[in-house]
C-alpha cells in the first residue's frame, strides 16, 4: 500500500496559530461579557420604570377614591423593600416598617428587584421634599394633593446610584445615571 509523502507543515496548526485563535476567543468573550452586563442593567432599569409606573397608577386610583394620595415612606431615603445594594430582593418585605402601606398600593412585580423605592405624598400647599437625585427639580406650590416617587439602584454596589424620579406634577419619569 502506497502512502504518499506528506510534508511536516501540512499535518496541523502551529502553536502561533492556536495562540492567535485563543486570543481572539478571549477578546470576543470579554466583549460579550460587557454587552451582557449592559443588557442586565438595562433590564433592571426598565423593570424599575415599570414599578414606578405601577405606583403612579395605584396612586391615581387611590386619589380617585379618597381625594388624597398615599404617603408610604416616612422619609425620601426610607427605601422599600430595602436599601439598594446591588443584591436582588423580593418586592414585598414584611419586615420593613412601611410594608402595610406599600401593600395598600398593591404594586406587583414579576421578579426580584435591585432597586429601592420611596413614595412621599402631601396635602395641597405643603412643600414637596427634595429628592435624592443630583439634579434637584424646583417644585411649584400646589393647590392639589401631590406625591413623589423615587427609585434608586446600585447594580455594582460602588456608591454610584441610578435614580428614577416621577411625581403627580409631571407624568414623565426622570432618569439619572442610567448607565450606572
Amino acid at each position: 500500500m502506497y502512502r504518499g509523502k506528506t510534508s511536516s507543515g501540512a499535518r496541523g496548526f502551529t502553536l502561533v496559530e492556536l495562540l492567535a485563535v485563543v486570543a481572539m476567543i478571549g477578546i470576543l468573550a470579554a466583549i460579550a461579557t460587557v454587552g451582557y452586563r449592559r443588557y442586565l442593567h438595562s433590564a433592571a432599569v426598565a423593570s424599575a420604570k415599570a414599578v414606578v409606573g405601577s405606583i403612579r397608577i395605584s396612586q391615581e386610583s387611590i386619589r380617585a377614591e379618597t381625594l388624597a394620595y398615599l404617603n408610604c415612606s416616612t422619609t425620601t431615603t426610607n427605601w422599600y423593600p430595602s436599601v439598594p445594594n446591588g443584591k436582588k430582593k423580593h418586592f414585598n418585605n414584611p419586615s420593613h416598617s412601611d410594608d402595610a402601606c406599600w401593600r395598600m398600593l398593591n404594586v406587583v412585580t414579576d421578579s426580584p428587584t435591585t432597586f429601592g423605592f420611596t413614595v412621599v405624598a402631601g396635602a395641597p400647599g405643603a412643600a414637596m421634599p427634595s429628592p435624592v437625585t443630583q439634579q434637584k427639580p424646583t417644585w411649584p406650590t400646589t393647590t392639589e394633593p401631590w406625591y413623589m416617587v423615587q427609585a434608586a439602584g446600585n447594580a455594582d454596589n460602588d456608591g454610584t446610584f441610578c435614580y428614577l424620579l416621577s411625581s403627580s406634577l409631571n407624568g414623565e419619569v426622570y432618569v439619572e445615571n442610567e448607565s450606572e
